[in-house]
């Protein structure tokens, strides 16, 4: 058998890590999320798989967004209310799990870390940017408490409408309309201290890599050590 047809040639097709590891994993991490976000084909290319700890002890997983991606300190940010059972958990067990896929590409990201809220005026900024009727919703919306029926929660739209002082009529015509952010709304920074990349092989003969660092987080005070890295057999 040749070179050319040695089946070391056959599983070495498809996506590839850098055969020399990069000392961060953020680069690349946030070169693969840009490619996916700009071309449109993996949809809502930003979703993430967030796990949280419930207090019985059982993970609780749900889909959240990431807003963005900060290379230089290695993490990523999401937004949520802070009252809901997510934002409870949180706030019981800072560490997280977090995983984003993007199928088309084959490519995978795998995130454990641990948050920290993000600033008020971090909040302020990406709350003004958001759609009228999400800035509503995170006004109208006791998130992960019962109600009874649709119909009620209809009902609290009028009443927080009617609350914050805007006009029915403003609101059907489109105007452009100041709504303040809840203070019960806001954002969060997960630190990562293990990141591992994904990408698809022939035959399953994947590549794939982890990164660690230690990460201290003490009141609003970030401190990281430097990251290690090992490629990892599929």
């Amino acid at each position: 058998m040749s070179a050319d047809q040695s089946p070391i040639n056959f599983y070495d097709e498809g996506e590839r890590l850098p055969d020399i590891l990069p000392d961060s994993p953020f680069p690349l991490f946030g070169a693969w999320f840009d490619q996916a976000w700009s071309e449109h084909l993996t949809p809502n290319a930003n979703s993430m798989c967030l796990s949280t700890t419930h207090a019985d002890g059982h993970p609780d997983a749900r889909i959240v967004l990431c807003k963005s991606i900060d290379i230089d300190a290695g993490s990523v940010m999401f937004y949520t209310n802070y009252n809901g059972l997510k934002g409870q958990q949180l706030a019981a067990s800072p560490h997280v799990s977090a995983v984003i896929h993007w199928d088309h590409y084959e490519r995978q990201v795998r995130i454990r870390g641990q948050v920290i809220k993000a600033t008020p005026e971090q909040s302020d900024a990406y709350f003004a940017s958001r759609a009228l009727e999400s800035r509503l919703g995170a006004w109208i919306s006791n998130q992960s408490e019962p109600i009874e029926s649709r119909e009620a929660l209809l009902e609290k739209v009028v009443e927080v409408i009617d609350q914050l002082g805007i006009d029915a009529a403003d609101l059907m015509n489109g105007k452009d309309i100041t709504i303040p952010r809840p203070p019960h709304w806001g954002g969060y920074h997960l630190h990562a201290h293990t990141l591992e990349l994904w990408a698809a092989g022939t035959g399953r003969i994947h590549d794939r890599a982890r990164w660690t660092r230690q990460v201290h987080i003490d009141g609003d005070q970030v401190s990281v050590g430097d990251w290690s890295c090992t490629r990892l057999q599929p």
